[in-house]
């Protein structure tokens, strides 16, 4: 609103001055852009002298050069292979996601969720193809040690 004002004032004084000064306003009005346009690309040039030696002085380079070690080091006769090294370089922030014990209902569930969405006449079809995929994959991953069966 602040700006919109200022612009309005500053419309408001260029209209006057050109009722003012007639014919001769342009040549004045073009002057003054001509020095103020100057004098900020001088102010700006001071500026970007100034930020360049400022960088220059304050930037440091560093003496020595540092070394980086690899982060697996493998004390052991047992040779990785080249993506088990991989995974190790990924540091320990890196996680192999397991799968939590109930992920194949998880799976059923939205499975189902997703079907009844579908028209009447497809979910029979497409129940039918989730069903076959889920046996699939409960026949492929069975129960691990650490998980137990539910009862």
């Amino acid at each position: 609103m602040k700006k919109q004002r200022l612009n309005h004032q500053i419309y408001k004084l260029h209209l006057l001055l050109a009722n003012i000064w007639g014919k001769t306003w342009p040549y004045i009005h073009l002057t003054n852009e001509d020095k103020l346009k100057k004098a900020i690309q001088h102010k700006y040039k001071i500026l970007d002298n100034k930020l360049d030696r400022l960088s220059q002085i304050q930037t440091k380079k560093p003496n020595e050069i540092h070394t980086f070690y690899p982060r697996v080091v493998n004390n052991t006769n047992i040779t990785f292979r080249d993506n088990e090294t991989n995974l190790l370089n990924k540091g320990p922030k890196y996680n192999l996601h397991s799968r939590k014990k109930d992920w194949l209902m998880t799976l059923a569930l939205e499975a189902e969720t997703a079907v009844t969405s579908l028209s009447l006449s497809d979910r029979d079809y497409y129940r039918k193809q989730v069903a076959s995929h889920i046996e699939k994959l409960h026949k492929s991953f069975p129960l691990t040690h650490t998980q137990k069966p539910e009862s």
